[in-house]
């Protein structure tokens, strides 16, 4: 990750992504400790919704969007089109955020739900043009740059699909019922934004960590066409007719791109060069499990739907639980601590680099308290998942708490990484 370079304007942008959506972690934490019988019941309940846009915008989007100004321009090796921009994103997408939670959590469709959502809409658009003019900048194309800008698009279309929905609370705009579209919401933000996104910057990035020699992108390409085939197949066949025994091909093309992107990580981690993996990077493949778990489940559900079973409900909550707050959260707890030191790090240090002998990134956080979390969010995930699906309070409970633990440490240790002050060990 060399060619990361030290800009505070881009610096403090970047850490004030990763400190909101901490917050938000801990906030989406006291939600679910607030509605834990909502989790027994469907998943189209008000405080469902309410804590299912603050894990995917407050906790996944935001912080994805910080570490992209940062990590984006690393991919695609070259500089952020604008911080401009990049400010006017998150100045349009916080409250935007925080009001369509609010209104969720309340229930109350009208002016300010609808505000909220061409809010987080034009945020998105920002964002977008500022990764695609970003991506202009750069001469020779790569599959990154593929994987990156079609999840800035399918983001734009989820945020414009899910306003269209929270317009139609008071209007008519759709003539079918809003779980129809919902579904498709779902997984194009899902599928076409986390997935593709997070392929695209950790295809990059997780050779990097590794050390990894191998360089092959053939994977990777086949992956890229494979999971956009099957989305596209999934949304216009399930908008016009609905789940049908279709939605097993989608599957069975979505699961090969998937399975050509876990061929590409063990590829990369049978020729790294760094033998011993941290923990940061344990935890990014703990998510990968979770992942695959999900994935594992959508055969279930749609057999389920097409005989009308009950026990489609209780496996489509815990698939959004295994993909929100198992995989995706995962992947962030882990990552965070292999991006965020180092660019902390760059501020502090690059410049007496060959001068004065200087901590390493891995230094500027608590290793005792990472270990912590991870106990903790192990504990969620034993506990919360087979509580949803039981409805067993007590390890509903449980697994909440383990959660805001979780979240707490989290928070305890990204504020001692981004308030460390420089220091030294003497000259070379």
């Amino acid at each position: 990750m060399t060619a990361i370079k030290q800009n505070p304007g881009l610096y403090r942008i970047v850490v004030t992504h990763y400190a909101v959506s901490a917050c938000c972690f801990l906030a989406l934490t006291l939600l679910m400790l607030l509605s834990v019988k909502a989790f027994t019941g469907h998943y189209f309940h008000p405080q469902i919704l309410a804590i299912t846009h603050l894990a995917a915008l407050g906790w996944g989007t935001l912080i994805i969007m910080g570490a992209s100004y940062q990590l984006i321009p690393v991919v695609l090796e070259t500089d952020l089109y604008s911080e401009k921009l990049a400010w006017l994103s998150f100045g349009l997408f916080l409250p935007g955020m925080v009001g369509l939670v609010w209104s969720f959590w309340t229930f109350i469709p009208g002016i300010h739900m609808q505000c909220s959502a061409l809010l987080l809409l034009t945020s998105s658009i920002l964002f977008t043009v500022n990764v695609y003019l970003t991506g202009c900048k750069k001469q020779q194309e790569t599959i990154q740059e593929d994987f990156i800008f079609s999840a800035c698009l399918c983001l734009c279309f989820t945020v414009a699909l899910g306003a269209a929905l929270v317009f139609n609370f008071t209007m008519q705009i759709f003539s079918q019922d809003s779980l129809h579209f919902l579904k498709l919401h779902a997984h194009l933000g899902l599928i076409g934004w986390f997935l593709l996104m997070l392929i695209g910057v950790s295809s990059k990035l997780i050779p990097m960590f590794l050390v990894s020699r191998y360089q092959g992108t053939r994977l990777l390409t086949w992956s890229y066409y494979l999971i956009i085939s099957a989305l596209l197949y999934f949304l216009i066949d399930a908008y016009l007719f609905g789940l049908s025994y279709r939605t097993y091909i989608m599957f069975l093309i979505g699961g090969a791109g998937l399975a050509c992107y876990f061929v590409f990580l063990y590829k990369c981690l049978r020729s790294r060069l760094r033998k011993q993996i941290d923990l940061p990077m344990l935890n990014s493949f703990l998510s990968f499990i979770l992942l695959k778990i999900a994935v594992l489940l959508v055969p279930f559900i749609i057999y389920f739907h097409l005989k009308h079973n009950p026990a489609t409900i209780r496996f489509s909550m815990v698939y959004g639980e295994l993909m929100f707050m198992g995989w995706i959260t995962s992947l962030i707890l882990g990552q965070t601590f292999k991006t965020l030191p180092f660019i902390v790090w760059v501020k502090h240090y690059e410049h007496l680099t060959g001068k004065f002998k200087t901590p390493l990134p891995s230094d500027l956080f608590a290793d005792y308290l990472l270990k912590a979390q991870t106990i903790a969010f192990l504990i969620f995930c034993v506990t919360f998942m087979p509580g949803c699906y039981f409805m067993w309070l007590p390890l509903i409970y449980t697994g909440v708490t383990a959660l805001m633990t979780t979240a707490l440490l989290y928070i305890c240790n990204v504020c001692i990484v981004i308030f460390h002050q420089t220091r030294t060990y003497g000259q070379l």
